[in-house]
């Protein structure tokens, strides 16, 4: 099923400070029965730096309604003379059956007929 989640979070502190983590994972990759994310973003901008983290998610972990969530942890990138410590998981994705993740029949995307082309004077 292809799908991205969203994640939202904070990292611990570290240097008196913390950072935020949020972003859109990459899109769903195998991984044994289940299936893994790779996380990779920049952390928000605090004391003239920032952070990279970038990490591969847990597998799915299914949710009470039908849905699944991802567990992440891991350590960002070494600047300005630290790291910090992140974990917790990513936002609810939906669980499709099987019937509906066929590419092919995902509807078109519309399409902006309001360009003009150097040809078309109004």
């Amino acid at each position: 099923m292809v799908h991205v989640h969203v994640f939202n979070t904070l990292t611990l502190v570290a240097d008196d400070h913390q950072h935020i983590v949020q972003g859109v994972t990459g899109p769903a990759r195998c991984a044994g029965p289940s299936h893994i994310h790779r996380m990779r973003v920049r952390t928000s901008f605090y004391d003239g730096h920032w952070h990279w983290f970038d990490v591969m998610t847990g597998p799915a972990v299914e949710t009470m309604d039908g849905g699944h969530v991802h567990p992440f942890e891991g350590e960002t990138s070494y600047d300005d003379g630290h790291s910090h410590d992140v974990a917790d998981a990513t936002a609810q994705a939906p669980s499709l059956p099987e019937e509906e993740e066929d590419l092919d029949e995902l509807p078109a995307m519309a399409t902006n007929t309001n360009k003009k082309s150097k040809g078309n004077k109004r």
